[in-house]
């Protein structure tokens, strides 16, 4: 048929159409897709075969390569399509060298990709310092924040545990001062609990951490008592013995009274804190001293007042001796019977000393001494009395002398 004719005739020129049709195709297909280069930036570096490092009981920290920059040629369809997640970067540990760096290798996640590319790494070197791992047990230092409501006081706080066990580079491990957990109480009536996390410090109280650092205590539960406050005295005796001749005149100290908390059954009994070992043994002068009175504290008892301690002021002055002349007058007779006379002599002397501090002892008279005689002792005619005189607050009677006392019956 005229179209059948149509369709077969001049078949090579049309072959020829063809042929020509596709390699303008394939031409202009490559022109578009010509071939470029692209960096990309900040691909992770992952590391492999750590263990030939800890393994050692050394610890590793990335100075420089912990990321990596690459520059890709090929295809612009291709190079175009991709980012830092389309590739991996390795750096095998095991192969570390005496420079502590290795070298470091990036491929396409895709092989299809990885065929149809060049990789140019940019700075193909990881480097890392080392260092010795060590391992520390630390107490638990439990600290609180906030004010309990009024009335109320903390008492000791427990933790669990109350020692724990970090390990990491030594120069980390060696400036660790404590490990320290803080619980509030603000505002709190009862026993407080919760479960915290340590935070270690140096010795200037600057938090350490990092990846350095390495605890596997981050749940440490903590209860904090929460106690009833109340006002109790402060009792203060000395002991021991002055130097010869001194003596104790005065016990002064601030505050006269403390806050306290704890248990109810506790603080029910207790009235007072006695603190009596202030030791003036042999002191010949006022004794000054500060007193941490936490010490003194009933078990279970803990201070509810921000100032810890007690100030003492003991006063210490010397003795004196004085000789003081008894005359008849000054002695008090009692008991006296009626129709008779009492007339007192002084056979061997009439003095008496005593001592006593110089402000109290100048200023005493033999009619201040009260020196008495009971009449029921004595007889009728001649008695001779050695006399007895006590001791007071003030002065000691450290001799005395004797007298005749002539009893007559009155004409």
């Amino acid at each position: 048929t005229v179209m059948k004719d149509k369709l077969f005739s001049n078949w090579g020129l049309k072959l020829l159409s063809l042929i020509l049709g596709f390699i303008v195709w394939v031409t202009v297909l490559n022109v578009d897709d010509y071939s470029t280069t692209r960096q990309i930036k900040d691909i992770p570096v992952t590391l492999i075969n750590t263990d030939a490092i800890t393994d050692k009981n050394q610890l590793y920290d990335i100075v420089s390569g912990e990321t990596v920059d690459i520059i890709i040629k090929g295809r612009r369809s291709v190079v175009n399509s991709l980012g830092a997640s389309d590739f991996t970067a390795v750096a095998d540990m095991s192969k570390l060298s005496i420079t502590n760096a290795v070298n470091i290798t990036v491929t396409a996640n895709s092989p299809s990709v990885n065929n149809n590319i060049s990789i140019t790494i940019v700075d193909n070197v990881l480097q890392v310092e080392l260092e010795e791992e060590q391992t520390a047990s630390l107490p638990v230092t439990v600290t609180t924040k906030g004010e309990t409501a009024k009335g109320y006081t903390t008492g000791v706080p427990v933790s669990t545990p109350n020692l724990i066990t970090v390990k990491g580079a030594a120069s980390v491990i060696e400036r660790i001062e404590k490990a320290e957990v803080q619980v509030d109480v603000s505002g709190r009536s009862s026993d407080v609990t919760a479960t915290c996390t340590p935070i270690f410090y140096d010795a200037n109280g600057e938090e350490i951490s990092g990846k350095k650092l390495e605890s596997k205590a981050t749940g440490i539960l903590v209860t904090v008592p929460v106690y009833k406050t109340k006002k109790v005295a402060v009792k203060i005796e000395t002991t021991g013995v002055p130097a010869e001749n001194y003596k104790v005149v005065n016990v002064e100290y601030v505050p006269n009274e403390i806050t306290v908390g704890g248990p109810a059954d506790v603080l029910q009994n207790l009235t007072e804190i006695k603190i009596d070992d202030i030791d003036v043994a042999g002191c010949n002068e006022d004794l000054e001293s500060t007193i941490e009175v936490a010490k003194y504290l009933p078990e279970g008892v803990v201070l509810a007042d921000e100032n810890t301690s007690i100030s003492v002021r003991v006063t210490i002055e010397r003795n004196i001796s004085r000789t003081m002349t008894v005359s008849a007058e000054d002695i008090t007779i009692n008991n006296k019977m009626t129709d008779y006379d009492y007339s007192i002599q002084f056979p061997e002397g009439n003095t008496v000393v005593i001592s006593g501090l110089s402000d109290e002892v100048s200023k005493l008279t033999a009619k201040d001494l009260k020196i008495i005689v009971d009449a029921e002792t004595l007889s009728v005619g001649t008695n001779t009395v050695e006399l007895s005189i006590e001791d007071s607050d003030t002065y000691t009677i450290e001799s005395t002398c004797k007298v005749t006392i002539e009893v007559t019956a009155m004409p």
